[in-house]
């Protein structure tokens, strides 16, 4: 079967405008995610319930700026999708907009993002690859 991506096109840059982190992920996260967080079945999980959104803020900080391949397991069921990486797309405050935007939506119990946190791990993962699936 073969995986699927969605995300930036290998050209893009870092785009500086002003975007709520709602905004962010209506025009970037929302054609695997969709509008609802619902996900793609057998392709991206949904938000809701998710252990990531309620675990570490800094997983979810690598898995946008590093990406992730599948498959990825969750209650059973296989999502055989990829997370494209973000860090070429989105600034530091882009990626806590967006992030605290999920974490809000789909998690509020959850920690919010600081943007220096997205930048202290931005430089910590320079050099790092796409991240493994995670089982």
């Amino acid at each position: 079967m073969a995986l699927s991506a969605c995300g930036p096109a290998a050209d893009s840059t870092v785009d500086t405008t002003p975007l709520s982190g709602r905004d962010i992920y209506l025009t970037r996260c929302t054609a695997c995610h969709q509008v609802d967080g619902e996900g793609i079945p057998g392709n991206c999980p949904p938000f809701q319930g998710s252990p990531r959104l309620a675990g570490s803020s800094e997983e979810l900080i690598r898995l946008l700026l590093l990406g992730q391949r599948g498959p990825l397991e969750r209650d059973g069921k296989i999502y055989k999708g990829i997370m494209p990486s973000w860090r070429a797309d989105l600034s530091d405050e882009q990626t806590a907009d967006v992030l605290n935007y999920i974490l809000a939506t789909w998690s509020p119990q959850s920690p919010q993002v600081a943007a220096e946190d997205v930048a202290k791990l931005r430089a910590e993962t320079a050099n790092s690859k796409l991240l493994p699936s995670a089982q």
